[in-house]
């Protein structure tokens, strides 16, 4: 019998959403450095599928009920938004988790407490007065500008002074999953590539966005996810305390690991985003 062209273009279209659909994962969780990913990489059943796309690299796998895709994205502004393309057109995941190390804002916090991300921002924009040769700069004085973010359908730049919401569902597991070696707090992370250890500035910092930890990535993946329409979350170990004199100490990042792990054993089936 004669099979006509249609019908296997039809079968040849089935055959590559199926594929695509085997690629996809629940959760893609992210780490810009290797200590950050360690943890989560050797909870994945079964042994890990290794996948690279360009210099970026990912691994596949499940933990507890969930398939998982853990991206280590680098460190910064330009790595952690590329290899969040990377991964969303990858994976099509319904739930991101960019987790790893940060600075303490505020001095009520220790190495090893961890912030669930209530918000999230971008804190590194800024407008300066005008000021003459020789005046000087007082970065105090700064005023800072709004994350703005082109969305659908009218394509036009909206701001987002607040940064970006973490996924309602996502915090409440979190609030309620077990931190070892600190406390766990409901807090806003905030994100420009900068390490801050003046304490003047870093009050500053605390003051004017509220921020309980500073670090490089989560609130530039947090507005990628927002306007993609994926559900978000961030989790961030306190790794430096500058109030305290601590040093950054990256061992820190295995309680995020470890945290991250928990979390996604609580986790129930993810589903649509809880937030618009």
């Amino acid at each position: 019998m004669e099979v006509k062209p249609f019908i296997l273009l039809l079968i040849a279209l089935t055959l590559v959403a199926l594929a695509a659909g085997a690629d996809r994962v629940d959760v893609l969780v992210q780490g810009a450095e290797k200590l950050e990913v360690r943890e989560i990489i050797a909870a994945l059943k079964p042994a890990p599928e290794k996948i690279s796309i360009g210099p970026f690299s990912f691994w596949r796998g499940k933990i507890g009920a969930h398939r998982v895709a853990v991206s280590l994205t680098g460190q910064g502004l330009l790595n952690c938004t590329t290899s969040t393309i990377l991964g969303i057109e990858e994976f099509q995941p319904t739930l991101i988790v960019n987790q790893g190390t940060s600075g303490a804002q505020k001095p009520n916090y220790k190495v090893h407490d961890i912030i669930v991300g209530r918000r999230t921002l971008d804190y590194g924009n800024f407008i300066t007065p005008v000021r003459r040769v020789g005046e000087g700069s007082r970065p105090l004085e700064w005023t800072p500008l709004s994350q703005r973010l082109r969305l659908l359908p009218a394509g036009e730049l909206q701001a987002h002074p607040d940064g970006f919401p973490g996924d309602a569902a996502a915090i409440e597991v979190a609030l309620h999953t077990e931190n070892s070696l600190g406390r766990v707090v409901a807090g806003v992370i905030g994100s420009a590539h900068e390490v801050n250890l003046e304490l003047d500035r870093v009050r500053w910092s605390a003051r004017t966005f509220d921020m309980d930890v500073e670090e490089m990535e989560s609130g530039h993946v947090a507005a990628i996810a927002h306007a993609c329409g994926i559900r978000y979350v961030a989790f961030r170990v306190v790794s430096d305390a500058p109030y305290a004199g601590v040093p950054f100490h990256p061992e820190a990042a295995r309680a995020t690991g470890l945290f991250t792990v928990n979390f996604l054993h609580n986790l129930p089936s993810v589903t649509a985003p809880t937030n618009p």
